[in-house]
């Protein structure tokens, strides 16, 4: 998939939108536009490795990015998937060493837009009320952390599936059937859910034998959210 590159001026004209910038004045806005640059990523591409200098966080303008930790044996865990218009890294400025927790690695041909860190933290001693917006989206990863946790934490593969199934879905009618499109593949997925893809696949066969959901390809039909839902 071929990606569309962005110039710093169109990379900030969607910046400036989201809410870790939109509480900037101009000024400030242009100040962060000289202490930034767009990185481009080809498939598979390491953006940053675990314990680098964490100098920046990133706003993703097209792509997928990868979030995980590698073991000493060489067995990865995903972290997280990074979708576009989204930021990952930001939490990082504000601890002692500053050095990246993760590794990020695109999924896809992507770009990113990379800010400096000490460049927005003065921004945010010259506006405080952005402190504020930083503050709601910290709270916000924080419950989705919880969240994935509670997850993490049900021993049952199934009930860890279910519950990643339901958090796709939006706020619909109990039996109204609903379209999930996976956003990302299906090994990636079962990395994420801490199990096999093996494990992934027959526990999807088991579901649609029972007629909770159709498979096709990357889009999961639930027919019986119900029927899901007791079953988790």
């Amino acid at each position: 998939m071929a990606v569309l590159p962005h110039t710093k001026e169109q990379a900030w004209f969607r910046a400036a939108q989201h809410m870790l910038f939109s509480a900037f004045d101009n000024a400030t806005l242009q100040s962060l536009h000289r202490a930034s640059n767009v990185v481009t990523l080809e498939r598979g591409e390491i953006l940053f490795h675990h314990h680098d200098s964490a100098t920046h966080f990133y706003l993703v303008l097209e792509g997928k990015i990868k979030l995980y930790r590698s073991s000493a044996e060489g067995n990865e865990k995903i972290i997280e998937i990074i979708q576009q218009n989204h930021t990952f890294a930001e939490a990082v400025m504000f601890l002692a060493g500053k050095s990246y927790p993760v590794s990020a690695q695109a999924l896809v041909n992507s770009q990113v837009l990379a800010i400096h860190s000490d460049a927005y933290l003065k921004a945010l001693e010259a506006a405080p009320q952005g402190a504020t917006r930083v503050m709601a989206m910290m709270a916000q990863k924080l419950h989705s952390c919880i969240n994935e946790i509670e997850i993490l934490s049900l021993q049952n593969a199934r009930h860890r599936l279910i519950r990643f199934l339901l958090s796709q879905l939006s706020t619909a009618e109990d039996n109204e059937q609903r379209t999930i499109v996976l956003p990302v593949s299906k090994r990636l997925i079962a990395s994420r859910l801490a199990m096999q893809p093996e494990t992934l696949s027959r526990l999807l066969n088991e579901l649609k034998a029972q007629g909770t959901i159709e498979m096709h390809r990357a889009e999961i039909v639930i027919l019986d959210r119900t029927q899901l839902e007791a079953i988790d």
